[in-house]
């Protein structure tokens, strides 16, 4: 019998379609399984001593191959973390690197200096502050400053799904003020304001987990002793990170409605004073911190739309696309001939 053409054009066959889901799924789950092999692997030859990142590095990239749905927001997220991350190991390590060219109480004699003599953390504390009593002020206060590891993500995660130029927007001037403070870091180690006059000042933040932990806290600061464990480096003080990161909250709520930017007025301003009035910061800190966002929101803005443009999108895209080329199975070509002979 002749032999019997099958033209296949426009889209392909349901039996094709079923054999590219089925080798995309085989696709998936065989690299999936590679993930979770090699950081088996790998974790057996470091002697299990990097146990933790290995599990979470095969977790991410089975998410990224089985779930292609949320390769944008994962990649986004990504990108996220990796600014933070990467500035608070910087600034862990910044005072180690000795790179300092002043002294660390030069901001402190500056204040004194402006107010005559005496540094608006310790007026603010002789007047509102009381060691034997923790008020609801110093709790909302110490909260306003506590939300800096909530707040600016919950921003981030919003914008991400409202609005797209708003988010990136928010990431490079988020990246560019965390560039330009670990600069001040290493070359401007800053001692903050309970470190340097510890006989008239309060920690606050510790001072209420002191007491909220162990039930004898003492109100007093004793220099570096106060230190937080998750903040190696106690001299990063000037520019305020916090009060950066509010000012950056707030610009980027400037396209919401108004009670929305009030809000985000408010809490920048609250920030502000909340870390004068916890002994956290000098006013200069603050400041600093205030031209530091205005300046990297603004930067973020007129930023290159080239080549520094056509580098972000690939930085965000590449882990995606390259997941698609390995574990996509194309269906056929158009026109391609698919031929059967029978006898």
């Amino acid at each position: 019998m002749p032999s019997v053409g099958l033209v296949v054009s426009g889209h392909p066959s349901s039996l094709n379609d079923e054999y590219s889901l089925t080798a995309s799924v085989r696709t998936r789950l065989l690299l999936t399984a590679a993930f979770f092999g090699a950081a088996f692997a790998i974790d057996l030859w470091t002697g299990k001593r990097y146990s933790p990142f290995l599990g979470s590095a095969a977790i991410y990239g089975s998410a990224l191959t089985l779930v292609p749905t949320i390769r944008p927001g994962l990649v986004a997220a990504t990108v996220h973390t990796t600014i933070w991350t990467g500035f608070n190991v910087v600034r862990a390590y910044a005072d180690d690197a000795q790179l300092g060219i002043v002294n660390q109480r030069l901001a402190s004699d500056i204040e004194m200096w402006l107010f005559g003599g005496g540094l608006p953390s310790s007026v603010l504390q002789r007047h509102f502050f009381n060691a034997d009593q923790i008020m609801p002020r110093d709790i909302v206060l110490g909260l306003f400053h506590a939300s800096f590891f909530v707040v600016p993500h919950v921003i981030a995660v919003l914008a991400w799904h409202r609005r797209r130029d708003v988010f990136s927007r928010y990431q490079k001037a988020t990246a560019l003020c965390f560039t330009v403070s670990l600069g001040a870091f290493l070359l401007l180690p800053t001692a903050p304001p309970w470190m340097t006059d510890p006989g008239h000042m309060t920690r606050i933040p510790h001072h209420i987990m002191t007491r909220a932990v162990a039930g004898n806290g003492v109100g007093t600061s004793e220099g570096p002793a106060e230190t937080f464990w998750f903040e190696p480096n106690a001299v990063a003080a000037l520019p305020s990170v916090h009060v950066a990161v509010a000012v950056l909250v707030f610009l980027a709520l400037g396209s919401g409605a108004r009670w929305v930017r009030l809000a985000g007025g408010v809490y920048a301003l609250a920030m502000s004073v909340s870390v004068v009035y916890l002994g956290e910061h000098f006013v200069l800190d603050v400041i600093t911190g205030w031209l530091v966002a205005l300046l990297a929101w603004k930067l973020a803005l007129n930023a290159p739309r080239g080549k520094i443009a056509r580098t972000r999108a690939r930085t965000e895209s590449w882990m995606a696309g390259l997941l698609d080329v390995v574990t996509n199975d194309w269906p056929p070509r158009r026109g391609r001939r698919l031929r059967t002979t029978a006898d």
